[in-house]
């Protein structure tokens, strides 16, 4: 080869060589987490009255064939049932002798996969707690009691730990609540009476493109559980509203998305959460894996095998082999 040939040959590949380093290093600046202020976007609700919304009766009406079956049976449905609804935990009640006294008070069930706590009406929108709970073995049946000595009836605590996520539109200065367990304005906010010729009008819709943030913002609200609102002081939101900023008034030290002693389940969703609103990191969102009104998990294992995925699943081999952990919370007692 001639001189000039080497010579040009030499040039071209310092080029290639410096192009693919800048590549290299732009692409690497992109996978460096970015640190955002996760108040800085959108708007909130926080300290204002309640906005009028449409109730999921309403909303039962056209859905009642798609949405309404499967919604009966979802654990957002059923975040507290009524004591009719579910007479097998009514018969529970009776095999504890601890309840005796306070068996026909109860009216209400919160939870039951794993842990089951008792409530009775207290006014409107006000629900007591009993110290009583039961973790449950399987369905119907207790491992273990807790809170049988004394049996009594707190009529605070509901109010100031548990309403936030197990009933819809708490008014944070009354503590009251407009319906117990989800309805469908929990997720959906505020919506157009226009949307039955628009469906891109339903925040959620797949007909409207769903943000990262927003998602996030309306799962958050309720699954992150060692927030805390800046303006009240409350373990739960102040008047959020779906497509709001849920950040702007609700704290959470994300740090903890690396706190080992946080169960994985916790750790999992935190670390998720923190990724999108601190890093920008668009997929994967709740949605990305759940289906709410399906009560499914199903999608995810169609998705790339992410470093989060070893939060509950292992590094290699099938997705379907799951690591065994305990769920626990100071905040739900559990």
């Amino acid at each position: 080869m001639k001189p000039c040939r080497v010579m040009r040959a030499v040039i071209l590949l310092g080029i290639g060589v410096g192009v693919a380093f800048s590549r290299g290093t732009q692409q690497a600046r992109q996978a460096e987490p970015v640190r955002r202020d996760p108040a800085a976007w959108g708007s909130t609700h926080a300290g204002q009255p309640l906005p009028e919304y449409v109730t999921g009766d309403e909303c039962l009406f056209c859905h009642r064939n798609d949405i309404g079956p499967s919604w009966a049976k979802d654990p957002h449905g059923q975040t507290i049932r009524r004591r009719e609804d579910a007479p097998e935990l009514a018969a529970l009640i009776r095999s504890q002798p601890a309840l005796a006294a306070r068996a026909n008070e109860i009216e209400f069930f919160l939870g039951g996969r794993k842990y089951l706590r008792f409530l009775k009406s207290v006014g409107y929108g006000r629900l007591a707690l009993l110290t009583t709970r039961a973790e449950m073995a399987g369905p119907n049946q207790a491992r273990a009691w807790y809170g049988t000595d004394p049996v009594a009836w707190d009529e605070e605590k509901f109010s100031a730990r548990c309403a936030g996520c197990h009933t819809t539109a708490v008014d944070p200065k009354t503590r009251t609540y407009s319906a117990f367990s989800l309805d469908c304005y929990t997720c959906h906010g505020v919506v157009d009476l226009k949307h039955s010729t628009n469906p891109s009008l339903v925040l959620l819709s797949r007909s409207r493109r769903r943000e990262a943030l927003v998602i996030t913002s309306i799962c958050a609200s309720c699954h992150i559980r060692i927030g805390t609102s800046r303006s009240t002081g409350l373990p739960y939101p102040n008047t959020f509203v779906p497509g709001d900023n849920l950040f702007k008034d609700f704290a959470v030290d994300f740090a903890r998305a690396e706190d080992a002693t946080l169960n994985p389940a916790d750790r999992h969703v935190l670390r998720n959460i923190r990724d999108v609103v601190l890093s920008g990191i668009e997929t994967p969102t709740c949605l990305s894996c759940h289906d709410v009104h399906a009560n499914s998990s199903h999608k995810h294992r169609r998705l790339p095998r992410l470093s989060i995925c070893t939060e509950c699943h292992n590094a290699e081999g099938p997705l379907t082999e799951v690591k065994k952990y305990t769920v626990h919370s100071a905040l739900c007692e559990y």
